[in-house]
């Protein structure tokens, strides 16, 4: 137990790795946002037609949108309402573009919104 020497043998050659080739950089090839955007992290409700409400957070947010993450998979409405009383915003909001967890949204005036 208390021996000088190792029982372990260590292989040289498992510990230097050669190097790998670091990852690709991918970036959007255009920038269509119509504003810049401000980093946040604010939870919200997304509350569809139907009464369903949804948890997120908010990621992002500009004078015309913001973009959404949710813990879960699912799929928005076309419009929705967002709510963050801790940065105080209550809108409707046109679902423009959805991944997996991620929700880009366009907000539309309640004008906008038929009944």
């Amino acid at each position: 137990m208390f021996s000088s020497r190792s029982k372990n043998k260590i292989n040289i050659d498992r510990v230097v790795t050669k190097p790998t080739r670091p990852a690709p950089i991918v970036r959007p090839q255009s920038n269509n946002r119509r504003g810049p955007r401000k980093g946040v992290w604010c939870v919200c409700a997304i509350e569809t037609r139907g009464g369903e409400v949804r948890e997120g957070v908010i990621i992002d947010i500009s004078k015309t949108g913001a973009r959404i993450r949710f813990r879960s998979r699912g799929t928005l409405p076309q419009v929705v309402r967002i709510k963050a009383s801790r940065i105080g915003l209550s809108r409707f909001a046109r679902v423009v573009w959805q991944s997996e967890f991620d929700a880009g949204l366009e907000f539309v005036p309640d004008s906008r919104v038929s009944g």
